[in-house]
């Protein structure tokens, strides 16, 4: 009776999804690449999805591409690399990750690299909570259907949380990305959802989940940029929430055909090389190289892309300009770039993604994916060896796991000097309220893997208004440098892995623009929401 009720409240609704939009070209009758023989060199550093998507579309278009990794290995917060584990090379990555619908950037990359082969449905998302039975949380049908199918089949949520969380609807249905941002930047997520009067299970249920996988605070987390995540992964159309996972490590999936990919187009991927500060010309304000940790680089490029983490964002300015502290001109743009922009940004608290081989199996009911938003510091389990190659053939071969758990905002809960050989024995109470079968059938651990991080930029309340977008830089002066990355701001909604290539594209496109060549189209999700007729 209650899902005939909604079916028929949502045709009377008659609400229609928002369709995305295209940024096309400024220069549309500009030629397609480079003309032949003018040579054009760009500096990217960081090989992170934002520096990777850069390199890709101007190594396209014939320019000549460097990307500095302070690491050895590609990828930044998708990074995938061989471990040594039970006398056997695994290819561990960052942390499990998965790709929405609305990525269309990273979509449109992975057509262009042939990987398409490499993904895989995740047709439903599990969560447990403490105080509420569990939910399977799937999007089936045409929107607004897609949304009323969950209310119904949740066995939590009742037509009354709806109802009484009306005052909410409004941001949400008739999302407007612009007013959005200028109106509730300056609440947290929380105090918009009391302002509202969101009713406390449907927050519980539907918002909170989301909010605790950002790896921001949930407390800080800003209400604008919440908002935008909705949209996104919820509201924007009824396919918004459909993701997919890899069904191989994310170097065979992702990384490596995409390294090979630039290195046909003789893209320089330079490993272990750490960029210190940026070099610039004290005459005309243009930043043409890099000093590194192993010496001065004496090549003068054309362009430079950061496309770095925040945190190493802000200590190559504040080196760069400890360096040029006698020089008045180049001195006063460092500072304008610092205090309207670099100096304002935030990294995110730490966390840990600890991966174990277990010698037995959690029973075949147990989810691929398990969300677990009310059992912090754990806030979600993978099982590997139901999700990639390798691993699955390992756990056929012996019978055992591999089960990954992310811990995130660590030193909420525990002393951020954490080794890792005492990860495990923090957690288990925790995995013990989660996966009691684990304790109970005496899984043994056979090997592990801890990844510790803080590297995630912060979204939290405030910082919008001083967010850089990617020519914020040039804006304030300083010349020839682009920003990329997932803290970047855009004028268009996007989040998370979508928003570090999406801001790789619109770098490369600045470039692309100062030189007469054609820019590249971006597909983005539409900057209002479905509304209601």
């Amino acid at each position: 009776m209650l899902l005939i009720l909604l079916i028929s409240l949502g045709r009377i609704l008659c609400t229609f999804a928002r369709d995305p939009v295209w940024i096309n070209p400024l220069n549309p009758n500009d030629p397609d690449r480079l003309p032949s023989g003018e040579e054009k060199s760009v500096l990217i550093v960081g090989g992170g999805l934002a520096g990777l998507s850069a390199a890709l579309e101007l190594a396209e278009r014939g320019y000549s591409v460097t990307i500095k990794e302070k690491y050895t290995h590609i990828g930044g917060k998708l990074f995938c690399k061989p471990t040594k584990i039970l006398n056997q090379t695994f290819y561990i990555e960052h942390g499990f990750h998965a790709w929405f619908y609305n990525y269309y950037q990273f979509k449109d990359i992975r057509k262009r690299l042939g990987i398409d082969k490499n993904f895989k449905s995740w047709d439903a998302v599990h969560y447990i909570f403490r105080n509420y039975l569990p939910e399977v949380i799937y999007s089936e049908g045409p929107y607004p259907l897609n949304l009323l199918g969950i209310l119904s089949r949740s066995p939590n949520l009742k037509l009354t949380d709806a109802i009484l969380s009306t005052l909410s609807l409004p941001d949400m249905i008739f999302y407007d990305f612009d007013h959005i941002n200028k109106k509730y930047d300056n609440l947290t997520f929380h105090e918009w959802a009391i302002e509202k009067k969101v009713a406390q299970d449907f927050y519980d249920i539907i918002l909170k989940p989301a909010l605790s996988v950002t790896l921001n605070e949930p407390e800080t987390f800003s209400a604008a940029e919440m908002l935008a995540f909705i949209q996104i992964y919820f509201l924007t159309n009824s396919k918004a929430d459909t993701r997919e996972v890899a069904n191989v490590n994310y170097y065979q999936a992702i990384l490596g055909p995409w390294s090979d990919y630039l290195k046909k187009l003789n893209v320089n991927i330079q490993f272990d090389k750490e960029v210190v500060s940026l070099k610039i010309d004290e005459k005309n304000l243009n930043v043409y190289g890099s000093v590194d940790k192993d010496g001065d680089d004496a090549t003068v490029y054309d362009w430079i892309v950061m496309a770095a983490e925040v945190g190493a964002v802000k200590k190559i300015f504040n080196n760069t300009l400890k360096f040029y502290n006698n020089s008045p001109s180049v001195k006063n743009v460092l500072s304008n770039c610092i205090q309207n922009h670099i100096g304002h940004m935030k990294v995110s608290p730490d966390y840990k993604v600890m991966r174990i081989w277990f010698d037995k199996q959690l029973n075949s009911s147990a989810p691929n994916i398990l969300e677990t938003p009310d059992f912090a510091p754990i806030n979600l389990v993978a099982q590997y060896h139901l999700l990639e190659e390798e691993f699955a053939t390992w756990a056929q071969k012996t019978g055992g796991s591999v089960i990954e758990f992310h811990c995130y905002t660590w030193s909420s809960f525990f002393s951020p000097n954490t080794s890792d050989d005492q990860v495990w024995s923090l957690i288990s109470p925790t995995v013990r309220e989660i996966y009691p079968e684990i304790f109970e059938k005496n899984f043994k651990i056979l090997d592990y893997n801890v990844n510790s991080f803080q590297n995630f930029g912060s979204f939290e309340k405030g910082l919008l208004e001083y967010r850089p977008y990617v020519n914020s830089l040039v804006k304030n002066k300083l010349k020839n440098i682009y920003l990329a990355g997932d803290w970047i701001r855009t004028d268009y909604p996007v989040a998370l892995m979508e928003r570090a290539v999406s801001t790789g594209r619109e770098a490369a496109n600045q470039i692309l623009l100062q030189d007469s060549v054609k820019q590249v189209p971006l597909l983005v999700v539409n900057k209002k929401g479905p509304g209601l007729f």
